[in-house]
C-alpha cells in the first residue's frame, strides 16, 4: 500500500480486467457441486456458470440449499482453486506501476468479498494499491457508491479519475460517479456490451492500459 498526495485516480475492477478467475471459478463450483448435487455435474451447464453469481450457478449445478452452500463452503473452495493459478493480466499490473509513477492513486472496486482479497488479489497488483472497495464496504455496482468511495479515500475527485471494467455494470457505476468510464474488452462482457453501455472508450486488450489514459481527465 502507498501513501502521499494523488493527482489522479485509476480505479479497476478485479476479476476479468487484472486477472481472470474463471478457470478457478469453475474448478470451485465444479468441486462443489460433485460434493452437494444430488446428480452428476454436467459439464455443459458448467461452462456458463463462471459468469452469474455462484448461488445461481450451484441452483444451475442442482445443489440443494445452493446459498448454504455458498455462504459455508465457497471461500475455501475458491482459495484452493485459486492456489492452483489464476491467470493475471500483467500488463494490467505493469500498467498501474507506470500510472503510480504519474501520480495516480491506484484504487480497486470489486464485487468479490473482502474474505478473497488476500488469494485473489496478486501480491504485485496488491502492493501497488492504495485502496480496495470490496462487497461489503459499499453498494453494489451498478451504484456509483463503491467508485466515489474510492475517490474520497484516494482524495482526487471524479473528473480526475477513471475506472477501467469489464461488465454494463462497471460502466454504469463509473457513468453513475462521474468518471472516465474504460471498458476491458478482454473480460467477460465483450466490447459491443461495453460500448451499448456508454463506456467513454473500450480498450481491446490488456497492454493497452497505461500512462496514456490520464491524458483524458480534467484538470480541475
Amino acid at each position: 500500500m502507498r501513501s502521499g498526495e494523488r493527482r489522479y485516480a485509476a480505479l479497476f475492477d478485479l476479476d476479468g480486467v487484472v486477472i481472470d478467475g474463471r478457470v478457478a471459478t469453475v474448478a470451485a463450483l465444479r468441486a462443489l457441486a460433485q460434493t452437494w448435487s444430488l446428480g452428476t455435474v454436467d459439464e455443459t451447464v458448467l461452462d456458463r456458470c463462471a459468469a452469474v453469481h455462484p448461488v445461481q450457478a450451484m441452483e444451475m449445478l442442482g445443489v440443494p440449499d445452493a446459498r448454504d452452500v455458498y455462504y459455508g463452503h465457497f471461500d475455501a473452495a475458491l482459495s484452493a482453486a485459486a492456489s492452483e493459478g489464476v491467470l493475471v493480466f500483467e500488463p494490467v499490473i505493469a500498467a498501474m506501476s507506470a500510472l503510480a509513477a504519474q501520480g495516480a492513486g491506484i484504487g480497486i472496486v470489486t464485487a468479490q468479498a473482502r474474505s478473497r482479497i488476500d488469494f485473489w488479489v496478486p501480491p504485485a497488483a496488491a502492493d501497488l494499491t492504495d485502496f480496495i472497495v470490496a462487497y461489503e464496504d459499499a453498494a453494489p455496482k451498478p451504484a456509483p457508491d463503491g467508485v466515489l468511495a474510492a475517490c474520497a479515500r484516494l482524495g482526487v475527485p471524479p473528473s480526475r479519475t477513471f475506472f477501467l471494467g469489464d461488465s454494463p455494470t462497471d460502466i454504469a457505476a463509473g457513468r453513475a460517479a462521474g468518471v472516465f468510464t474504460v471498458g476491458a474488452a478482454w473480460g467477460f462482457a465483450g466490447p459491443d456490451a461495453l460500448r451499448d453501455a456508454g463506456a467513454d472508450l473500450v480498450l481491446n486488450s490488456p497492454d493497452e492500459v497505461g500512462p496514456e489514459l490520464l491524458s483524458h481527465l480534467g484538470a480541475n
